[in-house]
């Protein structure tokens, strides 16, 4: 579950072991205000402080809440890359993508949906920009199979419109 931060697991095991937070701070050798901190996420898991955790709780995989914070950092940097990485939303329009929230859209992993919607409901212009988004080769690679679309020839007409 890398969208679930390391602390918020270490938080949940100490409570499902019975445990004080200060008497695992003290087992750890960490200070009680670090425990803290690394539950809520306002100081990064060590190795070194993970490892201590790990022994105290029992927890026989080595560098576990280390890996954890580790994948929930890549997570993170997933998202916030997705949400960078979209075509111009002023050319797009909202009768285009009228079921969906255009600021919620993953366009890299929407592409193939993202595409298809386009060029069978879009405007010339919004064509344009998404070919420009995502290339002319992707373009031409959803067009190469007709069952992605309702109204193929509909689409072909539209795309040689726009001069792909």
């Amino acid at each position: 579950m890398p969208s679930v931060p390391a602390g918020v697991i270490l938080d949940r095991i100490i409570r499902q072991q019975n445990r004080k937070k200060v008497d695992v701070a003290n087992s750890a050798h960490l200070i009680q205000q670090r425990l803290n901190d690394l539950i809520k996420g306002n100081r990064r898991f060590t190795p070194s402080n993970s490892m201590l955790l790990e022994k105290t709780l029992g927890i026989d995989i080595a560098g576990f809440f280390y890996l954890i914070q580790a994948k929930h950092d890549i997570y993170i940097e997933q998202k916030n890359l997705n949400s960078v990485y979209k075509p111009n939303m002023s050319i797009l329009s909202k009768s285009t993508f009228w079921d969906v929230d255009l600021d919620k859209i993953d366009w890299t992993k929407c592409e193939k949906w993202a595409i298809r919607r386009v060029l069978e409901y879009g405007e010339i212009d919004e064509i344009k920009e998404i070919a420009n988004f995502y290339g002319i080769d992707k373009i031409h690679e959803i067009l190469s199979d007709p069952s992605n679309f309702r109204l193929y020839d509909n689409v072909i007409r539209r795309v040689k419109e726009c001069g792909l």
